[in-house]
């Protein structure tokens, strides 16, 4: 009797691995891509790029776009370790790009940035021969290139499913604010013919200024 209580029970073990093994394989781990390294593109002028204060996507790009401040404190120069989760909300995969070595044109590209009201004011000039001006520009914290004629650099997002990019901000003044990610997906040649956007939620969060450790 003891060894056929054995025997099922081990029958039983035997069939939950199976299980579980089979789960693993059906919810396989998020990919992610790290951009903290990336050489970015010269920023952009302002206009339509900033994006929507409101959380949605058009419907060439059928994704939902969530921002993650990773930490409450600002590196020395500034800026702080986010994360952009890219989720598939369609009922199709999505081929985007997902190369951080960034290629040239003709490609697509999926370019992710931050508005914010503790961005830190930029401004031109020496001081010397007159006031200083504002540049009224938007920095990027990743783009993702990917071309036809390099499969490796694009990814097959299955619905539901997702990828998170790792990134920095642009630099930012310590305080209270309110933070919202941005995506563009373009198809780039000698001219930018956007294909979708999206906007996440708007986040808020306070920063402060780095600890001396840090320095």
């Amino acid at each position: 009797m003891d060894k056929l209580k054995i025997f099922l029970l081990l029958a039983a073990l035997i069939c939950a691995g199976v299980v579980l093994a089979r789960s693993a394989q059906d919810n396989p781990d998020q990919m992610t891509i790290d951009a903290t390294r990336q050489q970015s593109r010269p920023p952009r002028g302002r206009g339509p790029f900033p994006g929507s204060p409101s959380p949605g996507h058009t419907a060439g790009l059928p994704i939902r776009l969530q921002l993650l401040m990773l930490t409450h404190e600002l590196r020395p120069d500034g800026t702080t370790a986010v994360d952009f989760v890219v989720t598939n909300i369609s009922t199709k995969p999505i081929k985007l790009p997902s190369s951080v070595v960034l290629l040239n044109s003709p490609m697509e590209a999926l370019t992710l940035w931050i508005t914010s009201d503790g961005i830190k004011d930029q401004y031109f000039g020496d001081g010397k021969s007159g006031p200083l001006v504002k540049i009224e520009i938007v920095g990027t914290s990743a783009e993702l290139d990917g071309s036809s004629d390099d499969q490796k650099s694009l990814y097959s997002l299955a619905p539901n499913k997702s990828i998170r990019v790792h990134a920095f901000s642009p630099e930012l003044i310590a305080g209270a604010h309110t933070f919202t990610a941005h995506a563009e997906f373009a198809h780039i040649t000698n001219t930018t013919e956007v294909i979708g956007t999206a906007d996440s939620d708007v986040v808020t969060t306070t920063l402060s200024t780095p600890s001396p450790k840090s320095r």
